[in-house]
């Protein structure tokens, strides 16, 4: 059973901070409000971390806000100063997959301007959309879908303006077997206004049905970003990490399967009844809980 930080005694909590060095930390619905400013007590919470000797580094699935806007929203806070190399999400992860195994190809990606111009800033090549916006007929079908070259890795995350015929694409181009098959953000739901929406995680699933295989995911709850975060911090053992998120799978159930020690914040999406209902023992069950970040501090 989670045990409430805001219960601890002076001994317990005490002994809590002395049980992790460093901390793996969500941002959106954790540090500031999805659409939002910076949740209270949050950016103390941060501080104090920093005071105490901790390392920090956020891992986050939103690639839709560039690592440079996040670090300026930090600056704002005054007495926060967080490098880029402290911030992990998907288009940097895929990114930095890429360079590692010296991808060169083409690319078809599905997802948001900030994450297509961070690959393409870093020299990868994408394919352009083909066909019309709208398709009104079954000649606008086929040209959209299969109108565009032959891409050599497919990526899909975040995308406002994903479609059918988008999905159709990516299936027809992934039924090569040597073409990459990349996921960034795999979150069923996502926090957005009054509650939840559809996340990327289901149109990731409907490819990854139709064409057989599992995609190669490098953001949250991904295998591959699992053993990403272990190379980031070799000397640092995962009974020694702390993570910091507001959701039951791709924060809590991930840090559980990484051998981190977990602390779920009801700021987000997940509320104190969701937890409450979880059995004994079960996977997305937290080590510890917090209403809010500030509780840290």
């Amino acid at each position: 059973q989670f045990k409430e930080l805001k219960k601890l005694s002076e001994h317990d909590r005490d002994a809590f901070f002395n049980s992790f060095d460093l901390v793996f930390c969500d941002c959106d619905g954790v540090v500031w409000y999805p659409l939002g400013d910076f949740i209270p007590g949050s950016a103390e919470a941060l501080a104090h971390l920093e005071l105490c000797g901790k390392q920090v580094t956020f891992v986050t699935n939103n690639s839709i806000t560039s690592a440079k806007d996040q670090i300026e929203k930090f600056a704002k806070q005054g007495q926060l100063k967080v490098h880029e190399h402290q911030i992990v999400h998907p288009a940097q992860t895929i990114c930095d997959h890429l360079r590692s195994i010296n991808f060169e190809g083409l690319i078809y990606c599905l997802a948001t301007p900030p994450f297509k111009k961070l690959l393409t800033d870093a020299g990868f090549q994408l394919a352009q959309e083909s066909g019309g916006e709208v398709i009104k007929s079954l000649k606008d079908l086929h040209e959209a879908i299969y109108g565009g070259e032959n891409v050599q890795a497919v990526i899909i995350d975040v995308d406002f303006n994903l479609s059918a015929a988008k999905l159709m694409r990516a299936h027809v181009q992934l039924k090569n077997p040597d073409c990459l098959f990349l996921a960034g953000a795999a979150d069923a739901l996502i926090p957005f206004g009054k509650g939840d929406i559809i996340g990327p995680g289901p149109f990731i699933d409907v490819v990854t049905q139709s064409v057989g295989r599992q995609p190669t995911t490098l953001g949250k709850p991904g295998e591959e970003l699992r053993q990403l975060l272990l190379q980031r911090h070799p000397d640092i053992p995962a009974s020694r990490i702390l993570f910091v998120g507001d959701s039951l799978t791709s924060d809590i159930e991930f840090g559980h399967a990484s051998g981190y020690m977990t602390l779920l914040v009801l700021t987000g999406g997940t509320s104190l009844e969701e937890v409450q209902s979880l059995p004994s023992g079960h996977p997305q069950m937290p080590d510890y809980l917090a209403d809010c970040l500030g509780e840290l501090a």
